[in-house]
């Protein structure tokens, strides 16, 4: 009892010390007390400003600050990170905070995203690095990777602009900064853009001060009579694509130079001299245009040659009026020689007017040689043809680059250009590597409106795997297919076979049920293709109306390519397919992790390929490819081969002209290979000579039929006996 009563003060004591004592549940919590708010700069940029509660600072070289705080609630609207200049050319604005600021009591680390914005400059250069003046550029619009267009003009063209530089987004472990990049979309220079759109990339946080090159080209300008060879004309009129003409005089040499015209579709007129006709030009590089005057001459000559008919069809027609003649007729007869007819004469004449204005015994543009194997002209010739590329494509696994730049598939004037460059050389279609997605399809509209303007065809390649390869769900494949056959199935574009044909890419990766149950539908607007790379493979696809085989690695001169497309075309055609052999000018895919080269030889290889292809009994012939740059087996023309392997392709086609001689204007254009001046003249003597051949083809049936008339001693000339 005594122990209990000594323990029951000291519990007394606890108990009032317990009640007097605050809860620990009533405290203040942490967050209302004073602390330090430490802060990541993202992007971790030097000189930030950051305000709170009467303290101030400012972020470190690693983008960090810490700063006092009254309390850390609420501090979403008493911190201020201020829009500031922390360089000479750089700005910042506040962009996100990763969650809330009140988070950085307990001493964690709160994350500033942030917009920066830097001021850029720029300088024009030509082809070979010397400076073009702004004053000669008339605007020029930017496009950044978030789709802002950017406009400028006038004196906005000569002063530094603040363009935004980074942006930030959330992460899976925070916020992270995406530089922003823009493309030169167009610089106007007298009318007419002068650089490949997208074709040029500039990253602000890289590079500040940009140099964009323009497209200037030499030109040279002469102009000859259209008859007789000599120079005429005494300069040109050049109206450039603005409507401004200038007038250049000739040089002493009868040509004029222009160092630096900007790329684009000029009208010619030669004046002095005759008479001259607007020449559309088109410059698209260095080159000689020549023009053609009618001189006085030239129209006299004519004039004499269609007086010269018209007198031999008076003559004809009134018989008292050729007595004079008939003098040099009988000497001629006494002579041994043909008995003299009007027609013939006339022919002789015309013939002796064409010798003398030196018309040649053989066409222009001289025959080539015939090629060891040539295209039947009932075989399309089809090249595969990527329309993947954006500005960035450019900067991967590529050693070689076109020469119409590093250009953006969404560029018209280049598909333009592909496209003739490939008729040129006797390529009669593209075959597209397309998929449905807003960008591909507004790409592969774009490219039909130009198939149809220039008269070329297009197939289709359906890529059904994705980048890693893997097969697309045929769900996606159905309704891909279907999406094709509704908006072209009925477009002349695609109209190479009896119905457009898609290449499907990956079908060899599904069962023969699958393949057949996906085209079905299809295949009542489409003929459907498969890439099977076997006769087994192409004996399992019974369903499918073909195989297209893309054999870009084989090497002809090395493999037994020969037997194995032979065998693949047997199969094929045993089912009544369509039958699509490749030919490749050669393959190296060492920079994607490929290990295969098949070296080009200069051209050997694509001779050696199109022989294989060709022995095979193709119903048409895949060239792989027009523009595949990262496997190096384009034939397109390059900066390290020029246009070489579309000279090759276009001999092994038996085609004349030079492969880019649609881009070049320059040449007059003739399809019959004879001067305009030649054409005139058969065209004025076929008019003339087959109307007076009828005509005396009638006056002889007339006389015979007409019984003779004897007035005395002799026959009459004109009227022979009837007997």
């Amino acid at each position: 009892m005594t122990a209990a009563r000594r323990l029951l003060l000291p519990l007394l004591l606890v108990l009032v010390g317990v009640l007097l004592t605050p809860a620990a549940g009533t405290a203040a919590p942490r967050s209302a007390l004073p602390g330090t708010l430490h802060l990541q700069m993202v992007p971790p940029i030097r000189g930030v400003p950051v305000a709170v509660d009467g303290n101030t600072g400012r972020s470190d070289a690693k983008g960090r600050v810490s700063i006092r705080v009254r309390n850390f609630i609420g501090l979403d609207e008493r911190l201020k990170v201020g829009a500031a200049m922390v360089s000479a050319d750089r700005k910042v604005v506040l962009d996100r905070f990763r969650g809330s600021v009140d988070h950085g009591v307990r001493d964690r680390i709160v994350e500033v995203g942030l917009r920066t914005i830097r001021r850029v400059g720029w300088r024009y250069i030509d082809r070979f690095e010397s400076p073009v003046p702004v004053e000669r550029v008339t605007s020029m619009r930017l496009r950044s990777n978030t789709g802002e267009i950017i406009e400028l003009a006038g004196d906005q063209l000569a002063k530094p602009l603040w363009l935004a530089e980074s942006r930030t987004q959330q992460g899976p472990r925070g916020l992270t900064s995406k530089r922003l990049y823009y493309v030169v979309d167009a610089v106007m220079v007298d009318g007419t853009s002068v650089v490949n759109r997208a074709g040029q990339k500039f990253v602000p946080w890289d590079r500040q001060s940009w140099v964009v090159q323009l497209l200037f080209f030499k030109v040279s300008f002469t102009a000859s009579d259209m008859f007789f060879p000599r120079r005429a004309g005494s300069g040109i009129h050049l109206t450039r694509a603005d409507g401004r003409v200038q007038r250049l005089p000739f040089g002493p040499d009868g040509s004029v130079l222009v160092p630096d015209l900007p790329r684009g579709t000029y009208t010619l007129t030669v004046h002095g001299g005759g008479l001259s006709f607007g020449r559309p030009v088109t410059i698209s590089r260095d080159q000689e245009v020549m023009l053609t005057v009618i001189s006085v001459l030239d129209l006299t000559l004519v004039v004499v040659g269609v007086l010269g008919v018209a007198v031999g069809l008076v003559l004809l027609g009134r018989p008292h009026l050729r007595r004079p003649f008939r003098a040099l007729r009988l000497g001629a007869r006494r002579a041994g020689r043909r008995r003299w007819r009007p027609g013939a004469a006339a022919g002789l004449v015309l013939l002796a007017l064409l010798t003398a204005v030196g018309l040649p015994a053989v066409p222009a543009r001289a025959a080539p040689a015939a090629p060891t194997t040539s295209a039947s002209p009932s075989v399309p010739v089809l090249a595969y043809y990527y329309i993947w590329f954006n500005p960035t494509s450019w900067n991967r696994a590529k050693s070689d680059y076109p020469v119409l730049g590093r250009y953006s598939s969404d560029d018209q004037e280049i598909m333009r250009r592909h496209v003739r460059m490939a008729k040129a050389a006797g390529i009669t279609g593209f075959l597209v590597s397309w998929k449905h997605t807003e960008q591909l399809d507004e790409r592969l509209a774009a490219l039909v409106e130009v198939a149809r303007a220039e008269s070329f065809r297009l197939g289709i390649v359906y890529q059904g795997i994705d980048f890693s390869r893997k097969p697309l769900p045929l769900a996606t494949v159905r309704t891909d297919l279907a999406l094709f056959a509704d908006r072209y199935a009925a477009d002349p574009v695609f109209d190479i076979f009896d119905q457009p044909v898609v290449i499907w890419n990956g079908s060899d990766r599904y069962s023969a049920t699958e393949v057949a149950d996906t085209v079905r539908q299809a295949q009542q607007k489409l003929q459907v293709l498969g890439t099977a790379k076997s006769v087994s493979v192409v004996n399992g696809q019974s369903a499918l109306d073909g195989q297209a085989y893309y054999w870009s690695s084989a090497d002809p001169l090395v493999d037994r390519s020969r037997d194995k497309l032979t065998a693949m075309s047997r199969a094929v055609h045993l089912r009544g397919g369509l039958w699509i052999a490749p030919v490749s000018p050669g393959f190296d895919a060492r920079q994607i992790g490929g290990r295969r080269e098949v070296p080009r030889r200069d051209g050997e290889t694509l001779r050696a390929s199109f022989a294989a292809a060709r022995l095979s009994q193709p119903d048409a012939l895949g060239i792989i490819s027009w523009n595949e740059f990262t496997e190096n087996t384009y034939v397109e023309p390059s900066e390290e081969w020029g246009s070489r392997y579309l000279e090759v392709l276009a001999d092994l086609l038996g085609v004349a002209p030079h492969p880019d001689a649609q881009l070049d204007s320059s040449a007059d254009g003739d399809d019959w290979g004879l001067p305009a001046w030649a054409a005139l003249i058969l065209a004025i003597g076929a008019v003339a000579l087959v109307p007076l051949w009828i005509y005396r083809r009638r006056r002889r049936r007339r006389a015979a039929a007409t019984p003779p008339t004897h007035t005395g001693a002799t026959r009459s000339e004109e009227a022979p006996l009837h007997h």
